[in-house]
């Protein structure tokens, strides 16, 4: 398994240094890759997954204006209803049945009450191999949770656990790559939409969703939501 950026920013609590180095490690990439090649993860496949779904008006509102600009046949454009941050997968459906996942969602539940909902930034736009994505920060409330939500799945399924907060890199993917793309000559647009403001979001809850892909297109249906602490609302 590889993450990318490979490292980790030198301060996960550090606003700026997060999206300096999210920005450095897609300026210093030759070309991006088609997402969708992905032997592993055919069309209509379908899997569980932890996941933050946000649907908030500002960011709804910035990924329209940055999509706006990337109406290229050479991308695929997130759906502005599926905008979302991925956590970590729990088990393709096929291998991990739907009762072993709630299952997981109990051990979550009980982990999760030591965490407290946090806030993020969302933004500015920078890039992955695959994908177009904006930067998440900071990412020292997004870690512990991760964390525990890994523990949860590894209670439950051991060894056959995929979730790694080694490989864990927050973000929000509004575009991805359907072929292979030179990153230099996208720079400097991508450099103007950097200058849109990052918008807040509030997190008090992980969903447990059913995903799957639609040729081109990630879709997912939620089945339950787990609490941070004791789940009181973080105005955003």
């Amino acid at each position: 398994m590889t993450a990318f950026p490979s490292r980790l920013p030198d301060d996960l609590d550090d606003l700026d240094v997060i999206r300096s180095h999210d920005w450095k490690s897609f300026s210093s990439l030759d070309r991006m890759q088609n997402h969708w090649a992905r032997p592993e993860w055919p069309s209509g496949r379908r899997a569980y997954y932890w996941m933050l779904p946000f649907d908030g008006t500002d960011l709804v509102q910035l990924a329209k204006q940055c999509q706006a600009r990337l109406e290229d046949p050479r991308f695929d454009l997130v759906p502005l209803d599926a905008l979302h941050l991925t956590v970590g997968r729990v088990g393709f459906t096929e291998q991990v049945a739907a009762e072993v996942a709630t299952t997981t969602a109990d051990a979550a539940r009980k982990r999760c009450l030591r965490l407290s909902p946090f806030k993020v930034e969302i933004g500015p736009l920078a890039g992955s191999r695959g994908a177009l994505r904006f930067s998440v920060s900071p990412w020292s409330s997004l870690f512990p949770m991760h964390q525990a939500l890994a523990d949860a799945v590894r209670d439950v399924v051991g060894d056959r656990a995929h979730m790694n907060t080694r490989y864990f890199r927050p973000h929000l993917s509004i575009a991805y790559a359907n072929t292979d793309v030179a990153v230099r000559p996208l720079l400097p647009m991508i450099d103007e939409l950097r200058d849109l403001p990052p918008v807040t979001a509030a997190v008090s809850e992980v969903a447990l969703v059913e995903l799957r892909r639609e040729g081109t297109v990630y879709r997912f249906d939620t089945l339950l939501s787990v609490s941070l602490g004791s789940g009181p609302t973080v105005s955003a």
